[in-house]
């Protein structure tokens, strides 16, 4: 009999029943070391520790197959969802060399107040990312005090930019440039009569890479008044892009108003001829911009929001085209913006596969809006409108979105880059 076996009357120990012992009927009798009735509080231990622990794996943030835990809870290079809990547990130890860089002026001191504190809300608390202010003004202290209050431990610095960079070179006849300024107004083109707004885009278009305050950096996002992000934002977006070798990222691709760049399309053309550019390189981002009669199907990327590289616009072949563009005058004579200077100028020196998506960004500006999708998957704790309103378009599903375009490009370009791959291969 095996081990505890029982009779009536009698308990036996050990194989071959080595001992036997006698108890009184009436008496109770002795329990096994682990009867029913003492299992059931170890069972109920384990039943609760076993849930605890598929509860954290189904919690878990959910992460490609390929990606390492050190990847995304280390380094904070990998896009992911991960727990606000984890973040304030590990805090990101690696920084890029980056800066927020905001062009703004003291009159919109309560619109870009706001946007920071959202910004440090949905990204910045955990990253810690200075902010460099510029104004063509000099800033007030009522201004600086309120960009402190919006984010109290981020480190800020507050830079003039130069007259030269905001006021019209030697080239540009000032007299000509007001007719043109008032004939525009006249046709309705968007922000033509606004003399600032010229040397804004031009500013932005040549210069703000050049101001000493970024000297320091190789890195920046760009941020405007007023513009606001829905989701959380739980990895380095700037370390992605070193990893990945991305050099410029967007969140929205639309379409510009023709009436603005007139000459723009023709100006670009004759440059990239000039340079003797291959517009039509296996890989090169250009091809994105042109329809299928060789003009300019208007696309660009939204330049109020940039994560992008400096060094893209400091290379010296960047900053012969915008001297190329400056000649012209038309930053004052049309209306060019710098949203479509800087696309067509990273077509000309980046490839498609330098270029990144925010997709995962939840991010509007004005009335247009982007949000990651449902099926898309990328969705972080985010606080996003519905549908189209009177405050906010979703831009996705817009006249004048390029999105479908961009989508449908990254399928060509990359099986064109496989073509030229097998003929040399």
């Amino acid at each position: 009999m095996g081990w505890g076996g029982r009779r009536d009357g009698q308990v036996l120990l050990g194989p071959k029943s080595c001992k036997t012992i006698h108890f009184k009927k009436g008496h109770p009798r002795p329990m096994r070391p682990f009867s029913p009735l003492s299992r059931k509080p170890l069972l109920a231990i384990a039943f609760v520790g076993i849930f605890l622990c598929l509860y954290n794996i189904a919690s878990h943030p959910r992460v490609s197959q390929t990606m390492q835990p050190s990847a995304y809870y280390n380094n904070n290079d990998e896009r992911v969802c991960l727990p606000q809990r984890m973040l304030t547990m590990h805090p990101p130890a690696k920084k890029a060399k980056a800066a927020f860089v905001i062009l703004v002026r003291n009159k919109e001191q309560q619109d870009i107040a706001e946007t920071i504190v959202n910004l440090e809300d949905k990204f910045n608390k955990n990253f810690k990312y200075p902010y460099v202010f510029l104004n063509e003004e000099p800033f007030t202290e009522a201004f600086k005090s309120a960009m402190r209050a919006a984010s109290p431990y981020a480190d800020m610095q507050f830079g003039l930019v130069p007259h030269e960079h905001w006021s019209y070179p030697s080239h540009v006849n000032e007299t000509y440039a007001a007719q043109c300024r008032e004939r525009m107004k006249e046709e309705g083109v968007l922000y033509a009569d606004l003399e600032s707004y010229h040397h804004m885009c031009r500013y932005q278009s040549g210069f703000f890479f050049r101001h000493p305050l970024l000297d320091s950096y190789d890195w920046y996002w760009r941020v405007e008044p007023g513009v606001r992000f829905f989701c959380d934002i739980t990895y380095d977006p700037f370390l992605y892009m070193e990893k990945h070798n991305k050099k410029y990222g967007f969140v929205v691709t639309l379409m510009e108003l023709r009436e603005t760049i007139p000459t723009l399309w023709e100006t670009v053309l004759k440059y990239a001829q000039s340079r003797h550019i291959a517009l039509d390189r296996p890989g090169r981002l250009f091809p994105y911009f042109r329809d299928t009669s060789g003009d300019y199907n208007l696309c660009h990327f939204w330049s109020n929001f940039e994560i992008a590289s400096l060094d893209l616009w400091r290379s010296p072949s960047y900053r012969d085209f915008f001297n190329y563009l400056d000649k012209t005058g038309n930053f004052f004579y049309e209306r060019w913006g710098d949203a479509p200077v800087h696309s067509l100028g990273a077509g000309l020196f980046l490839d498609t596969d330098e270029i990144h998506y925010f997709e995962d960004f939840g991010y509007q500006h004005d009335l247009y809006r982007h949000c990651p999708s449902k099926e898309s998957g990328l969705a972080c704790r985010c606080e996003c409108p519905q549908g189209t309103t009177q405050q906010s378009i979703d831009h996705d599903k817009n006249w004048d979105t390029c999105l479908p375009r961009w989508r449908e490009w990254l399928k060509v370009s990359s099986k064109d880059k496989k073509t030229a791959w097998n003929i040399w291969s």
